[in-house]
């Protein structure tokens, strides 16, 4: 059974108890009301002779006249006068006989009203036929309704639950369609309004819009590493070969093998690079990490590669804490303070600071060196992405890639920008979540 008829049944069980119980409550309280009119009715009567009784002095037995006796059968009301011990005083013969107590009775199919008065009784009685009548319309009514009433609200459940449940079998269908080909590209209608249906869909198209992008870039991320892995392996097929084609002196086979180790330890830093990348796509530990401690710990490892080029690094510390992976923070900045080392002139600073307010902290890195072109700058966070003129230089283009994939994972920011007075500032902005 579909989860559709399960949710329709389910609905209609539900709405057929309450017809049931608001069918039974108003069938007893429809009975209870014409009973009570029929007993006031009777009241009434049994009241007015009473006070008839009152105002004549019936101090003569009752004598039967068997005109008036077959007038009083005929009516629908039946009033009979007791005595005080039980006999017949006036009107008609009762229908049900002598009741010797006051109240309303059920006696078969007559209603029965006795009031006790001074002298005696008065008895009042009428059938109630008419009402079990209308109680037994009501009854088929509402024993025809409730069915039909039930069979409506089947029909009107499976529509509101088809319609209800149509975009889950939109996201259904589509992932099965992304599961055979692979290709997240499709998109989910999206249902209107706001209700929870409308946010599922727009969830399940921003994630499939995160995936395509997700593997459009491990797409091109395969590619390229492919791509920079092959030039190194063909040095070194060719160095071996050459290498091997003829007898060659002690000098010539150290000659070739110092080029395979110095490719090598190419590889190996390329590939130390990609596995810092791989890894860096894993979700950030839910630790409290303060930036300030982070700017410690990058310009302590870079502290030697500035020294080397004559540059100093200016530290600004403040209290800036956030919450992620405290050795993958250090891993980006640790980046961006090494790109400012490597394209920054001999001798100049490069200022590292960080700082918070009450919604981000921030982490700063500021050269003198000759900055990124505006245009050049989505480019250059892509894997294995260089900029103009920088062909002489180490690296293979994963530096900026490294750094926005660790702040991406941690829910921040990587935000470039040149410096009017010269060269450029990279900023790491992490939400303020401790």
């Amino acid at each position: 059974m579909t989860f559709r008829w399960r949710l329709t049944l389910t609905y209609a069980a539900l709405l057929g108890l309450l017809l049931m119980i608001a069918g039974a409550l108003s069938y007893a309280a429809f009975r209870h009301t014409l009973y009570a009119g029929l007993d006031d009715a009777l009241r009434v009567y049994a009241q007015k002779q009473a006070e008839m009784s009152l105002s004549a002095d019936r101090k003569s037995p009752h004598k039967e006249n068997p005109a008036l006796d077959a007038i009083n059968r005929q009516q629908p009301v039946r009033m009979t006068v007791y005595g005080a011990g039980g006999q017949e005083v006036d009107w008609g013969p009762s229908r049900v006989g002598f009741i010797p107590g006051a109240g309303t009775f059920q006696v078969g199919a007559e209603r029965v009203f006795v009031l006790k008065t001074a002298g005696g009784w008065i008895q009042t009685s009428q059938s109630d036929a008419g009402v079990r009548a209308a109680l037994g319309q009501i009854l088929r009514l509402e024993l025809l309704g409730v069915p039909l009433l039930l069979l409506l609200a089947l029909l009107v459940g499976y529509l509101l639950a088809d319609r209800a449940l149509r975009p889950v079998d939109q996201v259904s269908d589509l992932a099965a369609r992304i599961a055979r080909s692979g290709q997240p590209g499709e998109r989910v209608p999206v249902a209107p309004g706001s209700d929870e249906l409308a946010r599922l869909t727009r969830t399940i198209n921003d994630m499939l819009g995160k995936l395509d992008a997700l593997l459009t870039r491990e797409r091109l991320f395969a590619h390229a590493s492919a791509h920079e892995l092959r030039t190194p392996i063909s040095v070194i097929r060719a160095t071996a070969s050459l290498a091997l084609e003829r007898e060659r002196s002690p000098e010539a086979y150290r000659e070739a093998l110092a080029q395979v180790r110095d490719v090598s330890e190419d590889m190996s830093a390329l590939t130390h690079r990609l596995m810092e990348l791989a890894r860096a796509t894993r979700p950030p530990g839910g630790h409290v990490v303060n930036l300030a401690d982070v700017t410690l710990m990058a310009t302590e490892l870079h502290a030697t590669d500035a020294q080397k080029k004559h540059m100093s690094l200016e530290v600004t510390l403040n209290d800036a804490s956030t919450t992620g992976d405290l050795g993958a923070l250090v891993l980006a900045a640790g980046n961006l303070i090494q790109n400012a080392i490597q394209y920054g002139p001999p001798g100049s600073a490069v200022h590292v600071s960080c700082g918070a307010d009450d919604e981000v902290a921030r982490l700063t890195v500021q050269d003198v060196g000759p900055g990124i072109p505006q245009e050049e700058m989505p480019r250059l966070t892509q894997p294995f992405q260089r900029g103009q003129g920088t062909q002489n230089l180490g690296g293979a283009g994963l530096g900026l890639a490294l750094v926005q994939v660790i702040v991406e994972a941690h829910g921040g920011g990587l935000e470039l920008a040149n410096r009017a007075e010269g060269g450029l500032r990279a900023e790491l902005v992490f939400p303020r979540r401790a």
